[in-house]
This record gives structure tokens, sequence and C-alpha cells, in this order.
């Protein structure tokens, strides 16, 4: 299988799914931690190349329910959520068959500009054994 793994510099994700036999590349604005297929560029210069899953994990920052608070003390942030909902809209409508799209809880202001949200799993570090709490969405 072809996978994609979006908004990621470790490698990590990308090297569990090649020592499973898949075809996967990574792709950050920044280069990779570790050696192996990564292009380091703009997403949307090789989403449609024929993936068959994408993992994303897009940047969360004015997005996530934790954060909104700052929303009515910087107004500032507001385009910057414009642009963040619009680029995880993006990646979620891509043309690929398979698509998981990862993010913290979002706020009702992330969630007007995507058009609701579709999450199907939430998932906490306490479910695989760690103490912390800290639920990504799906």
């Amino acid at each position: 299988m072809r996978v994609l793994i979006a908004c990621e510099y470790s490698g990590t994700v990308r090297d569990a799914f090649v020592a499973k036999g898949h075809d996967a590349m990574s792709c950050d604005l920044l280069p990779t931690d570790k050696a192996g297929p990564h292009y380091q560029g703009d997403v949307f210069d090789i989403i449609g190349d024929g993936w068959d899953l994408m993992i994303a994990h897009p940047p969360c920052t004015y997005l996530t329910n934790s954060g909104v608070t700052w929303l009515h003390k910087d107004p500032s942030r507001w385009a910057k959520l414009d642009d963040g909902a619009a680029f995880f809209k993006a990646l979620l409508n891509a043309d690929i068959p398979m698509i998981a799209v990862e993010n913290p809880i979002m706020h009702k202001y992330a969630k007007e500009r995507i058009g609701g949200t579709r999450q199907t799993q939430v998932v906490q570090p306490w479910m695989f054994g760690h103490l912390e709490q800290k639920a990504t969405c799906l």
C-alpha cells in the first residue's frame, strides 16, 4: 500500500509503515529527523501522487478547544484559525481512498469552518498505558 504521512518530520509513523512492508513517505515543511522517504515541502505538491492511505497530523494551535480563549484575547488569531481550518479541511477532503486526520478536540469556531466534525475515534494516552490525559480525535 502507498502511504503518505502528512505533517510528520520525525519519521516515526512513516518508519512503522515501512517496517510492515508498505511504500510509505513522510512529508513536512521541515527536514526529517531520520533518514528515509521524506518530501520536504508543501503536502499539496504530492497529495495527488496516487496514495492509498494518508495519515495527517496538521497543526492544531488555532483549532483546539484548549486554546479557544485566546481567540477572544488576540484578534489576530482569527485569521490564523481560518487558515488552519482550511488546511485541515483540504487534507480531510483529499482525493485519497483512506484518510485519517489527527487533532485534539476542536472548538466550535473550528468545527464551523471545517463543516462539523467527522471524528470516528477519540483516544487517550491512558488507553495505552500512559498516565496523561489528552484526547486525540481521528
